[in-house]
């Protein structure tokens, strides 16, 4: 299947949604005999679900929130029995009436049924817990479901805003290029992989003009009353004025597109100030409050205290979770470019030819025996292994590598301590998909800075008058950096009879960025508009830029946290280390008193304490990587060789200066 058949299908499936949950007919009619009776009361129910843009009825979904609960009722009694038992025994203790039980009973869950009847008071008791905390998980999972579309309403929200300066600079290269206001609205509808919700809210207005045959003015006053962004409703209520008093969309585009830009600025500022202070959060949380916690329990334990206990929660319940929690949250944050027209992976045909002559330049050297060897090979390679799909999915060598670590799991058990066992497992997954997302990382970032210049080199082509294709075969001629070779494959495919849009879109399959991909989405809809790109590829370049620039501003900004993130980590495991060696492992030797005016000291467990401390180290490691890459690249993927390189600091600080051994 070509290209332009997966567009043309996906395109054909723009308006076919769905809500594929069961709902039982009479609960629906029951809701919908319900509703007809009051509308008022489930205005605000209507609301959400038309803003949310579920294909669901207000009947229909109180059927769904009724119907599931009552599903759930008997696990919901179980439980709510349980708990009766349990809160009864209690109760039972508390007002004295346990005497009533035999003497080898001593515990709630050993206690008959119909022991509970001998004692009218505690069966009510009973009775009162079953029933309204039956009563309460029903009413609960009945408002989850209520809620749910809510939730989808704030997320969309959250999506629309965010996609909405690119869509705006989308419309605005089609509008120049002379497309009509409805063609725009369809073009957006139908790419949904660029547009995302936005694109969502356009078919709303689309299929409102041709399937209901509303006019465009009244469709899009539909969506801008019911749309969950109050952002895209002041777009579209500023559109239909200028629809309205016969000025010029381009122009009107043009002028949101500035304002989206500058809005945008002021967001950023905002998102860095607001990383910033996470990132002083997760130092005090998670990697300077561990550590006095850590320090307080054991002196606690040397006093009897209960050190132990609250010290393995700190170190597998809270460093983990809490840091998990906190790479969600900073996660959520980043806005997530959307990129690629579609899914597949273009593969790379490799066919065999043999020069029979070549006409040299003058002055022309060829190259060495060793040089073609190595070029040889190295196109050998490429063949059987797929190099380029490979680098473009990291994820690929998981096939190799965990089956890799899983042998040397089963060789080396027993014979290394299982923290080491561990590490080296991590280390065979991860150093081979690390080294080929970083290649492939340098690769796009290379090709993404370069991308705004080559716009408007060729921007510069077409306003001098070169057609889109002359200029290209220009550009291609000199040197692009990491994109020549990429310009040079456009040109061919070009050359050899595809469609100027085709050829693009391949080019950002090819590639496979999301910068790229935004980029083709405005030049293949201008290109398809008319051959006067000019303005759509100016705009795709102040596009591309001004994420970039973005991009650059949080690296810089993040950078320095990254740093802070490294020396609070080996502040953290240089403590760990001088306590474990100058306090624990010194005054364990002390013969120390039981008993001082009345403090009870206790000896503690040195081996236990060591273990302790190098698990909080491995895991602190850990996640303290993965944290350093999202917030100072925005991935978690980024993050890793930060994890590998503190982990394998933490195993070797260990090994040979606290002695646990490998």
């Amino acid at each position: 299947m070509t290209l332009m058949q997966d567009r043309r299908s996906n395109s054909e499936d723009t308006f076919r949604e769905k809500f594929a949950v069961y709902a039982p007919r009479p609960f629906v009619r029951y809701f919908r005999k319900r509703y007809e009776r009051d509308r008022d009361r489930y205005h605000n129910l209507e609301k959400t679900l038309v803003s949310s843009r579920l294909p669901v009825t207000v009947p229909r979904y109180l059927a769904i929130a009724t119907f599931y609960p009552l599903v759930f009722l008997p696990l919901y009694i179980m439980f709510s029995y349980s708990v009766a038992k349990v809160l009864g025994y209690y109760y039972a203790s508390y007002t004295g009436g346990l005497s009533f039980l035999p003497v080898d009973i001593v515990s709630y869950r050993e206690i008959p049924i119909r022991l509970s009847f001998q004692k009218p008071d505690v069966f009510v008791f009973e009775l009162i817990v079953l029933t309204a905390m039956t009563a309460l998980l029903f009413i609960l999972s009945r408002l989850a479901i209520l809620y749910y579309p809510r939730l989808i309403l704030v997320q969309r929200r959250s999506k629309i805003e965010s996609t909405l300066p690119h869509v705006v600079n989308i419309m605005l290269g089609m509008s120049k290029g002379g497309a009509s206001l409805l063609e725009i609205i369809k073009t957006i509808a139908e790419e949904r992989s660029i547009t995302g919700e936005v694109g969502k809210e356009f078919s709303i207005i689309y299929r409102e003009v041709s399937v209901f045959h509303r006019d465009l003015i009244s469709a899009m006053r539909f969506v801008s009353n019911t749309t969950p962004s109050s952002k895209l409703s002041e777009f579209l209520e500023d559109m239909i004025g200028v629809v309205e008093g016969g000025g010029k969309v381009s122009e009107f585009l043009e002028f949101k597109s500035s304002h989206f830009i500058e809005e945008r600025e002021r967001y950023y500022e905002i998102f860095i100030n607001t990383l910033e202070i996470f990132g002083e959060v997760y130092v005090a949380m998670f990697v300077v409050a561990p550590l006095f916690s850590l320090i307080v329990f054991i002196l606690l334990g040397m006093m009897g205290g209960a050190e132990s206990s609250f010290s393995k929660l700190i170190v597998y319940g809270y460093i983990p979770i809490g840091a998990v929690m906190f790479i969600w949250l900073i996660n959520s944050m980043m806005k997530r470019e959307e990129g690629g027209w579609v899914e597949r992976v273009a593969t790379p045909l490799f066919i065999g030819a043999k020069i029979i002559s070549v006409d040299r330049v003058s002055g022309y050297r060829s190259k060495g025996r060793l040089a073609r060897l190595l070029k040889r090979l190295k196109s050998d390679l490429k063949k059987i292994f797929n190099i380029d799909l490979i680098l473009r999915n990291p994820h690929y060598t998981l096939a190799a590598t965990i089956p890799a670590a899983l042998l040397f799991s089963a060789i080396a058990f027993g014979k290394l301590r299982i923290e080491t066992l561990l590490v080296a497992v991590l280390l065979i997954v991860a150093i081979p998909y690390t080294i080929l997302y970083e290649i492939r990382i340098v690769k796009l970032r290379k090709m993404e800075n370069e991308l705004p210049d080559l716009l408007k080199q060729l921007g510069s082509l077409n306003e001098s008058g070169l057609t889109l294709v002359n200029a290209l075969k220009v550009l291609s001629m000199s040197d692009l950096g990491a994109l020549t070779r990429e310009i040079s494959n456009i040109r061919k495919d070009i050359e050899w009879g595809r469609l100027a849009t085709e050829a693009f879109l391949r080019f950002e399959e090819r590639v496979g960025s999301p910068v790229v991909g935004k980029v083709i989405s405005i030049l293949v809809k201008a290109l398809e508009a008319t051959d006067n790109v000019k303005a759509a590829i100016f705009t795709a370049a102040t596009d591309a830029e001004m994420f970039l620039e973005f991009r650059k501003r949080v690296a810089n900004e993040m950078f320095v946290y990254t740093v802070i993130v490294y020396v609070t980590f080996y502040v953290f495991l240089f403590t760990i280390v001088i306590l474990n060696q100058n306090f624990i492992k010194v005054f364990s030797n002390i013969s120390v008193p039981q008993s001082v005016s009345g403090v009870y000291f206790a000896s503690l467990n040195v081996s236990e304490t060591t273990t302790l401390f190098y698990h909080a180290s491995l895991l602190n490691g850990l996640f303290s990587g993965l944290v350093a890459g999202v917030m100072g690249s925005g991935s978690l993927r980024s993050g890793i060789k930060h994890s590998i390189f503190m982990v394998v600091s933490a195993l070797l600080v260990f090994v040979y200066f606290v002695g646990v051994g490998f």
